[in-house]
Parts: C-alpha cells; sequence; structure tokens
C-alpha cells in the first residue's frame, strides 16, 4: 500500500458518473488482491473452478462492465520490473505469505475450518498466469490495459499528469507521492458492502492538498519517505502528522534529519526520482473495442465454469454501452 497519507487528504465523495466521459488509469495488482481474498470458499481459498482460480476474472468482468455502463473507460495497468529498492519490500511479503500457508494448513489439518477461511485470503497469489488470464480476458472484452515499465500507479499518474487519463484509480496512496493530479479510491469496489457499510469511490485533487498544507510535491515526497514507502521502512516515531509538521517548519528531509537527529536513506535521492520521474512508455494508450460476445463467452463458461446469470449481467452492460458485437450477426458497425 506504500506511504499512508489517508490523515492528510480531503477525499471528496463522487458517484460513477462523474466520471462519464472520461479515461480512468486502474491499477491492476491491488484490484486482483481485492477480488481474490474476498470471494472465497469455505477454506478461504480465492474461488476456483476445475482447481484454476476465477475470482480475479469474476471481479474484473464485473467491475469493468460495471464502469463502461457508466461511461467510463478504463484503461488497466500492470506493473512491470520492480525497482531493486523495493527487494525488502517484496521480500517481506513472501516471508508473510510463507508464514500464512503454514498456519493455513495446520488449521485444515485439525479440521479447523473456521481459522482456515480467516487465513485463506492471506496466502492468496496473482501468479503470473493469473496475470495473463487478465490479459486476455480484457482483449476479449475489448478493454484497454498496458504493462508500465516499473510501478503501474507510478506509471498512470505520469500518464495522468500529461493528459493521457483523467485520474488515476488506486487504493495506494503512493499515487499522489507519483505526482497523479487526480486520485479516486475505492473505484472498483464502489456501490458494494463491505465492513457493514456502502463503499463509495472518493476523489482526491492533488493541487488541492499541497494548497491546504502549505506545501510543494518535493516536500511531500520527502514527506511520504519519513513516513515509509515501498522503497524505504520510513523513521522511526515519523507518522503523517508529525511528518507533515516537521516538513513545515523544517523544508526539507535533509533539514528534518539534522534537527532530529536521524540518518538519511543512503540512496535518498534515487528514491526521490522514483517519485518525481517515474518511468512510463511512450506508446500511445490503446484504444477500447467492441468485445465479441461469442469469444468471451467460450473463455469464461467453456473454459472456467461462468453461469449464465453472470455472463447475461456483463453482457447486458456492454451491449448498452454499444460495446458488444456478435461473430455471426455483424451489424452496420463492422463494415
Amino acid at each position: 500500500m506504500g506511504c499512508n497519507l489517508r490523515d492528510l487528504v480531503s477525499p471528496e465523495a463522487i458517484e460513477l458518473s462523474d466520471l462519464s466521459g472520461q479515461r480512468v488509469a486502474i491499477d491492476v495488482f491491488l484490484n486482483s488482491y481485492q477480488f481474490i481474498t474476498s470471494m472465497t470458499g469455505a477454506d478461504g481459498k480465492p474461488l476456483s473452478f476445475d482447481g484454476k482460480p476465477v475470482a480475479h476474472l469474476m471481479g474484473f468482468l464485473d467491475r469493468a462492465t460495471v464502469m463502461i455502463s457508466e461511461g467510463i473507460d478504463p484503461v488497466f495497468v500492470f506493473d512491470g520490473k520492480p525497482h531493486d529498492l523495493k527487494r525488502d519490500t517484496l521480500d517481506g511479503r513472501r516471508e508473510r505469505k510463507t508464514e500464512a500457508v503454514s498456519r493455513w494448513e495446520a488449521a485444515v489439518d485439525a479440521g479447523d475450518m473456521e481459522a482456515a477461511k480467516k487465513l485463506g485470503p492471506q496466502t492468496a497469489e496473482y501468479t503470473p498466469d493469473m496475470v495473463q488470464e487478465t490479459k486476455d480476458l480484457f482483449d476479449l472484452m475489448g478493454v484497454s490495459w498496458v504493462e508500465a515499465p516499473m510501478e503501474a500507479e507510478g506509471a498512470a499518474a505520469v500518464m495522468c499528469s500529461r493528459g493521457d487519463v483523467a485520474a488515476v484509480a488506486s487504493q495506494d496512496w503512493d499515487t499522489l507521492l507519483y505526482g497523479s493530479p487526480v486520485m479516486v479510491r475505492n473505484l472498483t469496489s464502489h456501490g458494494t458492502r463491505r465492513f457493514g457499510r456502502v463503499m463509495s469511490a472518493e476523489r482526491i485533487v492533488l493541487s488541492e492538498t499541497l494548497e491546504s498544507h502549505g506545501i510543494t510535491r518535493e516536500q511531500l515526497v520527502d514527506l511520504g519517505i519519513m513516513v515509509g514507502t515501498d522503497f524505504h521502512p520510513g523513521i522511526k516515531g515519523i507518522g503523517p502528522k508529525t511528518g507533515l509538521k516537521l516538513m513545515k517548519k523544517h523544508g526539507t528531509m535533509e533539514a528534518v534529519a539534522e534537527a532530529k537527529g536521524f540518518e538519511l536513506p543512503e540512496n535518498l535521492e534515487g528514491i526521490r526520482s522514483l517519485f518525481m520521474e517515474h518511468p512510463v512508455g511512450d506508446e500511445p494508450l490503446p484504444e477500447a473495442r467492441r468485445a465479441v460476445e461469442e469469444s468471451l463467452r467460450s473463455f469464461l463458461q467453456e473454459g472456467r465454469g461462468f453461469s449464465e446469470r453472470r455472463m447475461e449481467r456483463a453482457l447486458n452492460r456492454l451491449a448498452e454501452a454499444g460495446r458488444l458485437k456478435s461473430s455471426s450477426q455483424p451489424s452496420l458497425f463492422d463494415f
């Protein structure tokens, strides 16, 4: 999740219709985990068909067609190769997952399915095969996707800052550190019920956040590094509010370090540049296309056991948005 800036922002609740007619970049990785950890079986493992996980496909089919039906043109962004500075973060995730798998297996062996149900989501993986399946699904749906050179939310933020998309939909607060002018949280869970309440999409405008606190984006990046990001664990004892006070008083991380007596990261300039100058591809974003009903049905129903009800719901949304065609019944738009 990167740096937690929740205490420093003032989100505005929005409806999906507020984004109608706009292209929105969506971070795939965190959304995939949301789907595979929320749609589980009795053992806590993600839903599967004939031993193959399908929760990620269910989630993306449903939420992408909801957005399309609301007039949003989604552009899904996949992570590329992680930077070496993220190695510790990734190693930590693998260790926690390995431990969770051991605990889950012990619970299953003991017949404690209640414990297994709780532990199952912690063992979830978004494997390379699942990534490729997601890309295949988007191709069949006619939905645009790109693979970032490095971090998906970083590349998406650059796309937004140069006007390729109107907003970046992500749960990762680092999206603001990367400089996205507009960030939207909870977009793919808008209208769903979680933790006893109905989720609502929230819009955060970077310029308004910076202005309200009287800081620059460079200072926000330094603040984020002190709090902790995927590239640095942060400075002990410094949270968002304390970091903001220190940044406003001293101006830079170097000045704060001198005043508070902590050591600066050896690679501080490298971390800063990852946020201020994140790599992004130069190729134009692909355009959305219409889905072919028969191909989509074959992929999801014949190979992955999707119900007719689930398919009809998604196909109706695409049809109503003018984003569906048939290979056997061409329309005037096909000529």
